[in-house]
């Protein structure tokens, strides 16, 4: 298996393809998915074992963003919070964890935070135990914040979860 291959089909057709559209100026938060078909994850089920797929999903999702804090720096610009974000914990995705890239350059992203932060729980969920455990397979755990937003939307009568892993440096 060619890894150039094997990244090139699933990034090829990803809005983070172009690093720009990331390090560019908006002033809202933006979450990007690091695979937003399910075409491209059953590509990746053709080459690795499900049980492998969350852990090199992860890989993608941390190097994406670390370039991407990279190339805001060499830009000067100021991402005020970034972080890797989960909210698909539903059946339809089965065990894997898909990630996606959270980035908020607004200053109010520090509000955003210590909100968070305030609200947290004091027992892990069912979700944030999943998301630890493939940052702890993937050895990425202690260099995480993991924190957890949960809240009922009404429109659609539903409890929405997001697990956010922020970079510890960004802290």
């Amino acid at each position: 298996m060619k890894l150039h291959g094997l990244y090139a089909k699933i990034i090829k057709k990803e809005a983070y393809n172009d690093l720009r559209s990331m390090a560019g100026a908006f002033d809202d938060f933006e979450e990007y998915p690091i695979i937003s078909r399910d075409s491209r994850l059953k590509k990746l089920q053709r080459k690795l074992e499900k049980k492998d797929i969350s852990d090199f999903l992860l890989g993608l999702a941390v190097f994406v963003l670390n370039t991407v804090r990279a190339l805001a720096r060499s830009n000067q610009r100021q991402l005020e919070l970034t972080a890797i974000t989960f909210t698909r914990f539903d059946a339809s995705g089965g065990s894997t964890l898909v990630p996606q890239l959270f980035i908020y350059p607004s200053t109010a992203a520090g509000a955003l935070r210590q909100t968070l932060i305030k609200n947290q729980p004091e027992t892990d969920s069912m979700e944030m135990t999943k998301v630890k455990q493939l940052f702890t397979t993937c050895g990425f755990v202690e260099s995480f914040l993991f924190l957890e937003s949960r809240f009922l939307d009404h429109a659609c009568n539903e409890e929405l979860v997001r697990i956010y892993a922020i970079p510890r440096q960004t802290m």
